[in-house]
């Protein structure tokens, strides 16, 4: 069930970038909406160029990683 549902949400995402594209929207650089991300999207394609900051803050107030046991995306 979650296999097909991934793919299903990937098509539509998929087929939406494309029209953008088409109508001249410029989202090829456009950040993942963290809510709307599925398990596997990297954490790049969400955060960009603050990822590198973001893991530096989550270093300093987790340093021991409790979040980490956590599920979601990790840093």
């Amino acid at each position: 069930m979650d296999d097909t549902v991934g793919r299903l949400i990937r098509k539509h995402t998929t087929s939406i970038y494309r029209v953008a594209l088409a109508e001249g929207q410029d989202v090829s650089n456009a950040a993942v909406y963290v809510n709307n991300a599925l398990f596997d999207t990297p954490l790049q394609d969400m955060y960009g160029a603050n990822l590198p900051r973001l893991r530096k803050i989550r270093a300093e107030i987790d340093a021991e990683d409790v979040m980490g046991l956590t599920g979601g995306f990790k840093f």
